[in-house]
């Protein structure tokens, strides 16, 4: 429900904060006291269009700002989490430039005006005499009517919306494979040299590393050979003394001297260990240096070797590693191109028996949607019979598309969509013998604002837009359909948030809560100011509104009668509710 509604700058409003109640909110006041602009003030929160006229003269912009419980509003719970915003909180704001500009937030958090309708669509609904409510946009109606239907209704609907997306997913999935024959062969093709290519290199991993170094060794193989033969003759054949025989002499002269002082031993033995490493060392040398020579063709080999993983990697990627992947990302592509003609037979496969399902599942669907269209039309028709419109027709016409590609249902061809194959639209006749037509184009500005009224009744059950504003739905009407309006805006007001502006005194007094609207000039301004009613002082607004400006005592009297009989009114369907839930 609305909790608090600020308005700033606001056509003539400077600033008014206003706290609203559960169940029916009624705002009075003369006429051209600015009740409507309370009204507009919301719509422009909820994301309806506003302009720069709104802003008040002098001001640089206007600003609403509404905070809703978030608690009775699931629809709109449900967008805010799609959204990635918060749900513990639900304040909205419009700001309107001097300039045009216009701009919104939503929990404090910026958002696009188209956003802010969005999210105002599951918050706000305004019936009217010239309101764009949901009632008029025929792309609402069928969720109207599918929500009127119930659970079975729902339900059957998202599974034909899973199953029309998965058609949708397997008729594209043919069209890609069965579309552009000769380029899906040529890509065969391709694919089949690429894995070929990278199949016939038999990579190994750390090859390239190897393959550099052993380059290296047979490029400077001669240097190698020489620096390993010096070292060699340095440690065994140089004629003023080779290290092994100095070392040898060492060994010889310590061993003597540990035999007369041990404290030589280690020393000696150290010795010892020396000439054994040297004795390796020599030994090595000596065997790479019989070992290493020139030798031009492996390096031949090892230089083709290295070019064609350079030429793979340039090919197929920076490292042979990326080469290995992208011949596993051909192969996969591959297999699946080849299997394409398995593919599309499977493809037919599961389409025809997704069809079928389908199918039935939209029959099904239509037939539900068929009974709840005559339930409502008869529910409907019976509130325009105590709205003193008992000639007047309300008709749910519910219609389908021929497509070629469409399901085949009752031995016609239609389009399916993801809520079915049905269009609904409401239609009224306002006259008999008239042709039903849409509700924009037939009914007048009061008749429109009482069949929106009495379709919004019906639908109650059906609704999960927490709040209802009704604007001056009770223009030229009389007293005894006055009643029957009051009944309707109580019933409403049961499991919802209404917000009313009325002239008049039967509707006011139905009221669960009574706000006073009225225009002042301060200083040579005009302002605006609302504040509720109660008790003495609401008598005597519903007084002026049975007598005029001036309340004669007969006026206060009936007041005083009508809120009595609002009050036992209240108490007994109080009574009943309990009643009802004892049962």
């Amino acid at each position: 429900m609305l909790v608090e509604l600020r308005i700033q700058d606001f056509a003539v409003v400077e600033q008014i904060a206003i706290e609203f109640g559960s169940g029916l909110n009624v705002l009075s006041g003369e006429t051209g006291a600015g009740k409507s602009i309370i009204v507009d003030a919301l719509s422009a929160a909820a994301g309806a269009r506003a302009n720069s006229e709104v802003v008040r003269t002098g001001a640089v912009a206007a600003r609403v700002e509404a905070r809703f419980a978030p608690s009775a509003a699931p629809g709109a719970g449900r967008w805010l989490r799609a959204q990635g915003l918060a749900d513990d909180e639900l304040v909205v704001a419009r700001e309107i430039a001097a300039d045009g500009r216009s701009r919104a937030w939503i929990n404090g958090r910026p958002v696009t005006v188209g956003m802010l309708r969005e999210l105002g669509e599951h918050l706000v609904e305004v019936i009217g005499q010239h309101e764009g409510t949901r009632l008029l946009r025929p792309a609402t109606h069928l969720e109207l009517l599918d929500a009127f239907a119930g659970a079975p209704a729902l339900a059957l609907r998202d599974e034909v919306a899973a199953g029309v997306a998965r058609r949708a997913a397997l008729l594209a999935e043919r069209e890609a494979l069965a579309a552009g024959e000769r380029d899906r062969q040529r890509r065969v093709e391709l694919l089949r040299h690429q894995v070929a290519e990278i199949d016939a290199a038999r990579l190994r991993a750390g090859e390239e590393a190897e393959l550099q170094a052993r380059r290296a060794r047979l490029v400077h193989a001669g240097r190698l050979a020489g620096a390993a033969a010096a070292a060699y003759a340095a440690l065994y054949e140089r004629d003023d003394g080779a290290a092994v025989d100095r070392l040898g002499q060492a060994r010889a002269a310590l061993r003597e001297a540990a035999g007369l002082d041990p404290a030589l031993s280690a020393a000696a033995e150290q010795v010892d260990a020396l000439a054994d490493a040297l004795a390796e060392v020599a030994r090595v040398l000596a065997a790479y240096r019989d070992r290493i020579e020139a030798q031009p063709d492996e390096l031949e080999a090892t230089e083709e070797r290295l070019a064609q993983l350079a030429a793979l990697r340039r090919k197929y990627g920076g490292t042979l590693e990326e080469v290995a992947a992208a011949r596993d990302a051909a192969a996969a592509e591959l297999a699946r191109l080849e299997g394409s003609d398995e593919r599309l037979a499977a493809i037919a496969g599961e389409l025809a028996e997704l069809e079928h399902t389908l199918a039935a599942q939209c029959a099904r669907l239509a037939a539900l949607r068929e009974a709840a269209a005559r339930r409502l039309e008869a529910g409907v028709g019976r509130e325009l019979e105590a709205l003193e419109l008992r000639r007047a027709r309300f008709t749910v016409a519910l219609t389908r598309e021929a497509d070629a590609a469409g399901l085949v249902i009752g031995g016609e061809r239609v389009a399916v969509r993801p809520s079915g194959v049905d269009r609904a639209e409401f239609l009224f006749a306002p006259n008999p013998g008239e042709e039903a037509r849409p509700l924009a184009k037939i009914a007048s500005g009061g008749e429109l604002a009482r069949v929106a009224l009495a379709v919004r009744h019906v639908l109650a059950a059906a609704g999960e837009v927490p709040v209802m504003v009704c604007d001056e739905v009770d223009a030229g009407i009389g007293a005894r359909t006055a009643g029957a309006v009051g009944a309707l805006l109580t019933g409403a007001a049961q499991g919802r948030q209404v917000l009313c502006v009325t002239h008049l005194a039967q509707i006011a007094s139905l009221a669960d809560r009574h706000f006073w609207v009225a225009k002042d000039v301060v200083r040579g301004r005009t302002q605006v100011r609302v504040r509720p009613l109660d008790g003495r002082e609401r008598v005597e607004e519903i007084a002026r509104m049975i007598s005029g400006k001036l309340p004669t005592p007969v006026a206060r009297e009936y007041a005083v009668e009508l809120l009595e009989q609002a009050r036992r009114r209240r108490g007994a369907a109080r009574a009943d509710s309990i009643a009802g839930g004892m049962r």
